[in-house]
């Protein structure tokens, strides 16, 4: 084995195993969101909510990271973990519009196999 794959093997042996993290929800004190694919405006709509379940901004956009910087730049999250959250759903709602698939935020993305 070369150095270069005795490296990787090792990197992958000490790699962090997270299978075992328990998750854990917080709410976010700025509130939270809900998103959406509208098929017939070829979009993205998140809507952000305060905590008194008032809408307080609606974005659109078929772009992960320009739709999470515009959120964040709003200042509507305060977690890194509903950053991350809030961009893991809105690339699976893209994913799902551009492919005419079923989106239920929170759910799995069900994707036929070929």
């Amino acid at each position: 084995m070369n150095a270069s794959n005795q490296k990787l093997e090792d990197e992958l042996k000490n790699a962090v195993d997270t299978s075992k993290v328990k998750l854990k929800w917080n709410q976010d004190s700025k509130g939270y969101f809900t998103i959406k694919p509208f098929f017939s405006k070829n979009k993205i709509f998140v809507r952000h909510y305060d905590s008194k379940n008032n809408i307080t901004k609606t974005f659109s956009g078929v772009n992960t990271s320009q739709m999470i910087q515009a959120i964040v730049e709003k200042g509507l999250v305060s977690r890194l973990e509903h950053a991350s959250y809030l961009g893991k759903e809105i690339e699976k709602a893209i994913i799902a519009l551009k492919n005419n698939l079923k989106y239920i935020q929170d759910d799995e993305l069900k994707i036929k196999k070929w």
